[in-house]
């Protein structure tokens, strides 16, 4: 191999990895703009992180452990779990629905949340789907999904396209099922 042929090789070294570093720069750039990613380390958002994809509204009503009805009447199901549901009429509840509904309406009921929406906007019943958030009695934002899965009563329940915090959910789950936690211990 020649002076030259070696510069040439070097020189197109040089050019793929000029070029995979703009690449890479944009690809970083463009995760940071668009705020994909953003939460999903620790599943909050302060006020300050909210999006066109987050609201802040009223709870008027809880309906069963993981659907509440909002002040302007629009109804919410809860993203990535499942509580077990109530009974009604001649049809007895599941094991743990009336503890799931009482952990929601303490959490929730008559309070300013924040939704978040993943993928989807609304279920096959019309609901929103959402992610929501409760400010505690210290101030600190509290993920009322995760909240009742890691406590044990609700279930991870995955649909996609709306998985954003599946790996968290999947998690709490585990811990809750393995502490024995709400309906882990009660219904088994």
């Amino acid at each position: 191999m020649d002076q030259n042929q070696i510069q040439g090789s070097n020189l197109k070294v040089l050019l793929i990895s000029g070029a995979l570093l703009i690449l890479v720069a944009l690809i970083l750039a463009w995760v940071a703009v668009s705020g994909v990613g953003e939460g999903i380390s620790s599943g909050r958002q302060t006020s300050s992180e909210a999006t066109e994809n987050t609201e802040n509204v009223a709870v008027d009503r809880v309906i069963d452990g993981d659907t509440i009805v909002l002040n302007d009447g629009r109804r919410v199901r809860y993203i990535g779990i499942n509580t077990p549901e109530l009974g009604s009429g001649d049809k007895k509840g599941q094991c743990f629905s009336l503890e799931a509904k009482a952990a929601n309406e303490k959490l929730v009921m008559g309070k300013k949340i924040r939704l978040e929406k993943d993928m989807s906007g609304r279920d096959k019943y019309g609901r929103l789907l959402r992610y929501v958030y409760v400010e505690d009695e210290d101030g600190q934002e509290v993920f009322v999904n995760d909240y009742l899965v890691s406590q044990g009563y609700a279930k991870f329940l995955s649909i996609p396209p709306d998985i954003k915090f599946e790996g968290k959910f999947v998690g709490s789950a585990d811990e809750a099922k393995f502490q024995n936690r709400g309906l882990w211990a009660a219904c088994n």
